[in-house]
């Protein structure tokens, strides 16, 4: 993982260890991690590293139990490769599902042995793997074929946990996933793209089972619940992702069930394992909001946003005189008149890296003066082409 061209793998690493202990301290009995694993296909070997000496360190800290399903930054053949081994430690690795295999099911023992609860781990869905091509079909008919492949697939995995349920009271089921859920928040900066399987759509919470005793849910980075239910929730990215992320307080859920018994839903606070501000102003406040961490003490990442009115003559040199002899280090440096100025056509104040995909085609085929009557099928072809991207799992994304 990166930002801004530096790699974060002290911060991977420091919250990993914390996890460790975590799980130590509460005595977790089962991980669920939902995706995304890596922040792309082909992980650094540093990455595989982090990620093997984890595993290692929660079963050593009593974890009996690990559930890993793949992401939509995952490679699905990358993570299921060593199986074998990680199962050989009760690790399992979900990375594919589809009609006829909706995932992962596992009956999972307790302390003394007995079955304890079932999970039913269902990663991203992948178009090609809810949908069988139609040819003609419009984008309406296509992304209703994805939410009604999401649904039957989650109904799939459903009944797969309850074929497994044994004799007596009925154990709690846990149901894992990696999608876009109505209602859910995002920021900017964050890379998280607004789709299931490719299309440009969301999916309610009624795909999941009322009866579930927990959802657990990857892709956003903010934590949060699904429809205002307790038991539906993603814990969000467990460092900030951008700096769009930096005032959000960070989380790991932990959940306890019980035979006949709802499930206890509580969160864990993550630490800052570093600092990252945006400081925003004219010259004279920036450097004084430089001052007051110059007082704090301790390593900052920093994104400065000048938007003042007066025309600094060198602001990168300006910036960098403020933070010399400091533990600031500032990775960009934004100067929002000259953003203004180069989206005047579009009166807006945004930058490029603030647009999603569709919005900069939209605009390209404004500018472009495109006849209305061909946008809707250019438009349509531009989304295909994004979700040919997405079901390649070619786009980058984050660890955790």
């Amino acid at each position: 993982m990166t930002l801004c061209g530096r790699r974060r793998d002290t911060e991977a690493a420091a919250f990993l260890d914390w996890l460790a202990g975590v799980i130590e301290k509460e005595t977790i009995d089962l991980l669920l991690v939902t995706g995304d694993i890596f922040d792309n296909g082909t992980p650094s070997a540093r990455s595989q590293s982090l990620y093997y000496r984890f595993l290692t360190a929660a079963a050593a800290a009593g974890c009996r139990h690990i559930i890993i399903t793949a992401g939509n930054h995952d490679s699905p053949a990358f993570l299921e490769a060593p199986h074998e081994i990680l199962e050989a430690l009760n690790i399992h690795v979900v990375g594919t599902a589809g009609a006829g295999r909706p995932g992962g099911t596992f009956l999972l023992d307790g302390p003394d042995g007995e079955p304890e609860c079932i999970v039913a781990a269902v990663p991203y869905l992948r178009d090609r793997d809810i949908r069988r091509s139609a040819p003609g079909a419009s984008i309406g008919e296509k992304a209703a074929q994805v939410r009604e492949g999401v649904q039957s697939l989650y109904r799939e995995a459903w009944e797969a946990a309850c074929a497994t349920q044994p004799p007596g009271p009925k154990l709690p089921v846990i149901i894992t996933g990696h999608l876009f859920a109505a209602g859910g928040k995002t920021v900017e900066g964050d890379g998280v793209r607004d789709q299931v399987a490719g299309f440009i759509e969301r999916v309610g919470a009624d795909i999941f089972p009322e009866e579930a005793a927990y959802v657990a849910l990857g892709h956003l980075h903010v934590p949060q619940t699904v429809a205002g239910i307790n038991t539906i929730r993603y814990p969000g990215s467990p460092v900030p992702v951008g700096f769009g992320e930096a005032e959000q307080q960070k989380e790991v859920i932990i959940v306890t069930t019980a035979p006949g018994m709802p499930a206890a839903v509580r969160s864990v606070p993550v630490p800052q394992f570093r600092r990252l501000i945006t400081i925003r102003g004219d010259l004279p406040t920036i450097n004084r909001r430089i001052d007051e961490l110059r007082e704090t003490g301790g390593p900052v990442w920093a994104e400065v946003i000048y938007d003042g009115a007066a025309l600094p003559g060198d602001l990168m040199g300006e910036v960098a005189g403020m933070t010399e002899g400091t533990e600031i280090e500032v990775l960009r440096v934004k100067d929002m008149r000259l953003v203004s100025a180069a989206l005047s056509a579009y009166q807006s104040c945004e930058e490029l890296a603030e647009l999603t995909e569709t919005e900069v085609f939209e605009r390209r085929m404004e500018t472009a003066e495109i006849p209305p009557e061909q946008r809707d099928k250019l438009m349509a072809t531009f989304r295909e082409v994004l979700r040919g991207m997405d079901s390649d799992g070619s786009d980058g994304g984050n660890l955790a």
